[in-house]
């Protein structure tokens, strides 16, 4: 089963990721009700307006969440969530969970996301390198997700654009087959419907363990 959901707004500068959790109830409902919930964003006229209200979309489809395993019995009903925002020459990145968001700029790759799980706590608390990290039997394990608490935290930056970045954002079946080096490569060359195709094809061939997806956003040249 797919629990993977996307979304995929150029005409607003909108797209989005989300990665329902496995191993616990219905987390194809908990990704669809999140990405549903960022599509109802309106045509953005500030950026920080923007920002502020797909926060209170997050938010609100958290306490739906919470609702529904309430009213289930189900412990947790739960997903990740990756956020492009685009407008003018800036963006935002929102996330919750270990989806990512990465840039392709001058052919060099940067994750511009930081992971909400325990092993990458420990990492920024220096008792694991990013090494031991990668291979840690915990390295799935989420200290963030929407739906899992009542109250959720969303984190989010501001980033300049430039013309030619190139932007993926992917659940995290893609970065448990494919190395940086060969994200990198594959990304660096090809127009998006092909990257994605590629990566998704090269992830599954590694080895397919999760739901993969990717959402792949060329900026111009201005």
């Amino acid at each position: 089963m797919n629990q993977d959901a996307f979304l995929d707004r150029p005409d607003i500068g909108l797209w989005a990721v989300a990665d329902g959790m496995g191993g616990h109830a219905s987390g194809e409902r908990a990704s669809k009700l999140v990405v549903e919930a960022l599509a109802q964003l309106p045509v953005p006229e500030l950026l920080g307006r923007s920002v502020r209200h797909a926060e209170c979309l997050i938010a609100e489809a958290n306490r739906r969440l919470i609702d529904e395993a309430n009213a289930s019995g189900d412990e947790i009903i739960g997903t990740t969530v990756v956020v492009l925002l685009a407008m003018g020459g800036a963006c935002a990145l929102l996330w919750v969970g270990d989806s990512r968001i990465y840039r392709l700029r001058d052919d060099r790759l940067e994750q511009l996301t930081r992971d909400h799980t325990e092993v990458q706590q420990w990492v920024s608390e220096g008792k694991l390198s990013a090494e031991q990290a990668e291979s840690h039997p915990y390295a799935g394990v989420l200290s963030r997700a929407v739906g899992a608490e009542d109250e959720i935290q969303v984190d989010s930056v501001l980033e300049p654009l430039m013309g030619g970045d190139r932007y993926l954002l992917c659940s995290d079946g893609l970065t448990k087959e494919l190395t940086l080096e060969r994200i990198e490569q594959l990304l660096g060359s090809g127009e998006p419907p092909e990257v994605v195709q590629a990566l998704v094809q090269n992830a599954c061939a590694a080895g397919g363990r999760d739901n993969v997806t990717a959402v792949v956003v060329d900026f111009l040249n201005r």
